[in-house]
């Protein structure tokens, strides 16, 4: 049985064999989420344009896409650390709280305060992703196993010490944390790649993991409502119909018809199936290639088919 992160690289491996195959020397990628591909990418000398809704993906690319060249040294360090575990009255973000354990909740706190004293933001970008590493091996974790967990100071230190390579590809690269439509309208690439959010938006993401992350890099649990909001109408809203959710990625790429390459990414799910999202693409142009990928030995695997067109 492959684990999470095993089929999470099969997945990366796929796309990259994929985007291989293709002329490009620029690339936008709207919904960008983890940059593990854009560092990929970035590495074979692309120029990368990415983006995201949620500042922890934003400032996790910064860290390793935009970034060509600051490092996080052992002072940057020291003070992430800091009075890590020393309690205090009250939590500045008292959501952590109802999120983990309270000596879980105290380290993050007073991290994410430290984190806010590194002056170059590329440093501090680094740092806020370590910290994210750290909050996925926190959550790792179930009830009947928190007590194997080690201390998250020393976490952070082996995932700083064991920190991706920081390149410097020469290209002019950045991330930008906005809408995806807005991003998609501006953008001036060779190719655009885009894995559309799922069809309950972020609404779900709120919940678990992702949502925790995005409280964190945040300071508060109170912007959600806003970023939610201002979602409607847009894909990373909540919909129930398929033909609304096909409205949706009609009305996206309307707003992409300017880059002449997409490469768009669909795993079926029964909810939305390929021929679907192929009969909304053949409106704007026409396809050449799809490639297929069968995940159906991965726990929930599912067939997943990037289209070009």
């Amino acid at each position: 049985m492959l684990t999470t992160a095993a089929t999470n690289r099969r997945w990366l491996g796929f796309e990259l064999s994929v985007l291989r195959r293709l002329k490009f020397s620029s690339i936008a990628i709207p919904f960008a989420g983890e940059p593990d591909l854009e560092w990929y990418l970035k590495f074979w000398g692309k120029q990368v344009l990415t983006n995201d809704i949620c500042q922890w993906a934003w400032w996790m690319a910064r860290a390793l896409v935009e970034n060509q060249g600051e490092i996080l040294g052992e002072e940057d360090v020291s003070l992430v650390l800091s009075e890590a575990y020393v309690p205090r009255r009250r939590l500045h973000n008292p959501a952590l709280g109802r999120a983990m354990s309270e000596i879980d909740a105290v380290w993050f706190d007073t991290v994410w305060l430290n984190i806010q004293q590194i002056e170059n933001e590329f440093r501090r970008a680094l740092a806020i992703t370590h910290a994210l590493r750290a909050g996925d091996y926190v959550f790792s974790f179930g009830p009947e196993t928190a007590d194997l967990k080690r201390p998250l100071s020393e976490i952070f230190i082996n995932l700083w010490r064991r920190q991706r390579d920081v390149i410097n590809n020469g290209q002019a690269n950045y991330c930008i944390n906005r809408d995806a439509h807005e991003f998609v309208r501006g953008a001036r690439t060779d190719l655009m790649f885009a894995r559309f959010p799922r069809p309950e938006g972020l609404s779900a993401l709120r919940r678990g993991v992702v949502g925790w992350r995005e409280t964190w890099v945040r300071g508060t649990a109170d912007d959600w409502d806003y970023l939610i909001a201002n979602q409607r109408g847009r894909l990373g809203d909540d919909v129930m119909s398929k033909e609304h959710y096909l409205q949706l990625i009609s009305n996206f790429l309307t707003r992409a018809a300017h880059i002449p390459k997409w490469a768009i990414s669909h795993t079926e799910d029964g909810f939305i199936s390929t021929a679907e999202i192929g009969d909304v693409i053949r409106q704007f142009r026409r396809i050449e290639v799809i490639y297929n990928k069968d995940f159906s030995d991965v726990v929930s695997g599912r067939n997943t088919f990037i289209v070009i067109a």
